[in-house]
């Protein structure tokens, strides 16, 4: 009882702490401006991170595992707070041998030397929840054993019992624990921790994930032994490997550290896009690079297992943000939950299309319309309309981890290209219209024919261009109900039914020229292609026939693209804007 009672309050003294350094930060803020408040922020953040380091190494249990959350969180979180926390990653010390040894013997029903032939007693591996020994079975098979600490389960709850309390007082009295939902966050990690706490889920998350990629020879899971598998023993096949970020080490091996990263992405794009069963803990340590270049995942505790609904959701989110689908986009984004009923989805449509516009590279023009948009979205975010579930929080630590490891094999690394090369085939692939098949299987032989002659990047623009004159061939159908719709509603004389009738006059002329557009761009592709073939057959009269035609069409495809342009350059300065804003 005592135990519980001081450890309660040193977890709530280091809750506090915080407070104190943010009252410390906004006297800062006060004082100080430019580099020299940056500088005394860093210092303030920095002490703050070793304080919880040290804390979380002292008191052990969870709040070495909160220590670790938050080390990762380097996307939202302050880098000399979160760089005091990495250590917390390999600084966690084993537990007495003596006191591993009585838990195998006592799980498994046998004594040690019954079981194996050797037993390392050092562990190659210490959490903060458990431990991993190296051992050799009776019949000669290397084996990895991994052990949950003796008594974890009970700091576990002391531990659960006093954050739970932290995160009812911050939600219940500051706008910031509203705001961040931090009840939800707590629930999402205490049901996680549950599950670490039980190495008999771990197992059934690991023959799930090696069956999920059972078709993925680059892709490696360790086999279970289920004979020596329970509550707090789990014993799988021994793998030696490379520390994905030890590229010394890849170096010698002969490995291409490009390739680690492609095999890394795709897996995680595999994952989140088709499966929704999702590695939730990809740090360096529990992601190993095989001799032969494979790569093996380690660890299955944390794993977030989404509803194909939400999954779809997702997958249909990327691929419009990828296409420039801003309403799709934001129709997903209210499927998955992020939007308040009150939120401003016109807005927030225009916002979405100008962070894509970054993201991709163009540039913002500085001028009255930029600091107008700027206002507008603060007003917007004022309001709270975005809400983020706890687990897509999770889910977002996890893509923020897998960016880090992918950077530091490949620093100059292009993340629009990646998605648009590698995210944007499997989405094509994951969505396409079962109902279908006759279309889907007349666009797959149009891509693996331009794939033969012009090589991938081109397949992936074809299957881009098809996908897209499909998409906008079904909404051109859909829209003269629309159309007919909104004109019996525009004889109301209501203004902003008006407004809405222009706004769909545009659409209409907009999906006119892109349909337009990807007609030229199929011919181009296709007159390109049976000129290759053409040439290849040595008829060449019919084949230069068909490199002029490939040009003809190519310059219907530039001025489709220019006038495009000059539409869009001819709206932004007309009046409707203002009238909008009015």
């Amino acid at each position: 009882m005592w135990r519980q009672i001081t450890r309660s309050l040193q977890i709530f003294l280091l809750a506090l702490s915080f407070l104190r350094d943010y009252r410390t930060i906004k006297r800062l803020r006060k004082k100080l401006s430019g580099s020299m408040l940056e500088e005394a922020e860093a210092r303030v953040y920095a002490r703050s991170g070793a304080r919880v380091r040290r804390a979380a190494l002292r008191l052990q249990g969870l709040i070495v595992k909160v220590g670790q959350f938050l080390s990762a969180r380097a996307d939202v979180l302050p880098l000399a707070f979160t760089r005091e926390l990495t250590q917390l990653q390999d600084a966690v010390p084993g537990v007495a041998f003596r006191r591993i040894q009585s838990a195998v013997e006592s799980e498994l029903g046998a004594k040690l030397e019954t079981v194996f032939s050797s037993f390392r007693e050092e562990p190659i591996a210490a959490a903060s929840l458990g431990q991993v020994h190296e051992a050799v079975l009776r019949d000669g098979q290397a084996v990895a054993v991994k052990v949950l600490r003796p008594g974890i389960e009970r700091l576990a709850e002391i531990d659960l019992r006093a954050l739970h309390r932290v995160v009812q007082v911050l939600y219940r009295f500051t706008k910031t624990g509203k705001r961040l939902r931090v009840n939800e966050i707590y629930a999402e990690f205490r049901k996680n921790v549950l599950e670490e706490l039980d190495y008999r889920t771990e197992a059934d998350h690991l023959k799930r994930f090696t069956k999920q990629f059972r078709d993925r020879p680059n892709i490696v899971v360790p086999r279970v032994y289920e004979e020596f598998v329970s509550r707090r023993v789990l014993v799988m096949e021994f793998m030696r490997g490379i520390k994905i970020t030890d590229l010394e080490a890849m170096k010698t091996a002969n490995i291409d550290p490009r390739g680690v990263v492609n095999i890394l992405v795709d897996a995680y794009l595999e994952q989140l896009l088709a499966h929704g069963f999702v590695h939730l803990d990809p740090h360096p340590g529990n992601l190993f690079v095989l001799s032969d270049g494979r790569l093996c995942f380690l660890d299955f505790g944390m794993m977030a297992d989404l509803p194909a609904s939400e999954v779809s959701s997702f997958a249909r989110l990327v691929r419009a943000a990828l296409l420039r689908d801003l309403d799709t986009v934001v129709e997903c984004m209210d499927e998955l939950g992020f939007l308040q009923a009150h939120a401003d989805r016109r807005f927030l449509r225009r916002a979405l299309g100008v962070i894509l516009d970054r993201i991709t590279g163009i540039q913002l023009q500085k001028g009255p319309e930029l600091d107008r948009f700027v206002d507008d979205f603060q007003n917007f975010l004022h309001d709270e309309p975005l809400v983020l579930q706890a687990k897509f929080m999770f889910l977002g630590r996890t893509i923020g981890m897998v960016a880090g490891v992918a950077t530091s094999l490949h620093p100059n690394i292009k993340w629009m290209n990646i998605l648009e090369t590698r995210a944007l085939p499997m989405l094509n692939r994951l969505l396409d219209d079962p109902n279908s098949q006759g279309q889907s299987a007349w666009k797959k032989s149009a891509t693996d024919l331009i794939r033969r002659f012009l090589g991938d990047k081109a397949a992936i623009a074809a299957d881009v261009i098809l996908t897209q004159a499909s998409e906008t061939a079904s909404a051109s159908i859909r829209l003269p109900q629309s159309l007919e719709r909104v004109l019996k509603q525009a004889e109301q004389g209501d203004l902003s039914i008006r407004l809405d009738l222009q706004e769909a006059l545009f659409r209409i002329e907009r999906q006119e020229k892109l349909l337009v557009r990807s007609v030229w761009v199929l011919c181009t592709c296709v007159s390109g292609v049976a000129g290759l073939y053409l040439q290849a057959k040595t008829a060449y009269t019919e084949a230069d026939v068909a490199f002029v035609a490939t040009g003809l069409f190519g310059v219907l495809t530039v001025f489709n693209l220019l006038n495009l342009a000059r539409v869009r350059r001819e709206r932004r300065r007309g009046p409707g804007r203002n009238h909008r804003r009015g």
